[in-house]
């Protein structure tokens, strides 16, 4: 190989290392992003979506936070399971959860409960 050939290899080289390099920042970056994310912010509120502080409030939850509802007892809380029959029949579903019909369309008012103070708790799961 001549000089000329030998340079652009090492050039090449440097160009995938320097790659490589930045990469593995971006890597580390976000792991300690999703490291840091349950300390920083356990759940999202919805609410400020919606424009409207006359609206209820959303927010995502943790399996500890729901845990924890449904050991409290203070308030009626409702899971509703909004999954398709495959993925619940593969991944199971949450005791005690009440199976929509569709996951996008379904009849509220023979659906959710009556009671309008309870805490409802819907969950899905997305496969990738």
């Amino acid at each position: 190989m001549n000089l000329e050939g030998n340079l652009l290899v090492r050039r090449v080289v440097a160009a995938i290392a320097m790659r490589i390099v930045r990469l593995a920042r971006v890597i580390a970056l976000l792991a300690m992003v999703v490291l840091a994310a349950p300390n920083l912010a356990p759940a999202f509120d919805f609410s400020s979506l919606l424009g409207s502080s006359d609206t209820p409030r959303f927010k995502i939850i943790h399996v500890n936070d729901l845990a924890g509802l449904r050991a409290s007892h203070q308030q009626k809380v409702v899971v509703l399971d909004a999954n398709y029959p495959p993925v619940r029949n593969d991944e199971g579903v949450i005791p005690g959860a009440v199976m929509l019909s569709s996951e996008s369309s379904y009849d509220v008012t023979k659906e959710l409960p009556h009671d309008k103070s309870a805490k409802l708790v819907f969950y899905c799961h997305n496969k990738a």
